[in-house]
């Protein structure tokens, strides 16, 4: 019977999870670390003021990090068309108030 049905063994299952040290990892956690501090302490000691000429631009890639600009740009985008129909509306509203009592 065995030449017609032979023996097939399953295979062994292979449970293996690495555990390494990743230099580079850690670095960039540690640059990302120092750089969020040195945020934090130039935004305590400036306060309320807005010198934005004065101000260093600390900038961090991280994942998602262009989607949040590209979302943040759509936002200010849409925020200046609203801002443009509202004052051509009001303008508009204006010229039309004037124009009929002009008529009247």
């Amino acid at each position: 019977m065995s030449v017609l049905f032979p023996k097939v063994n399953k295979p062994r299952e292979w449970d293996y999870r690495p555990i390494y040290y990743d230099e580079e990892k850690e670095a960039r956690k540690q640059k990302l670390a120092r750089l969020r501090a040195l945020r934090e302490q130039k935004e305590q000691s400036e306060g309320d003021k807005s010198g934005s000429e004065s101000a260093e631009h600390i900038t961090t890639l991280h994942r998602g990090s262009f989607r949040e600009a590209h979302e943040a740009q759509t936002k200010l985008r849409i925020d200046t068309e609203h801002k443009s129909k509202l004052t051509f509306w009001i303008v508009l509203l204006a010229l039309l108030i004037f124009v009929f009592y002009w008529l009247l």
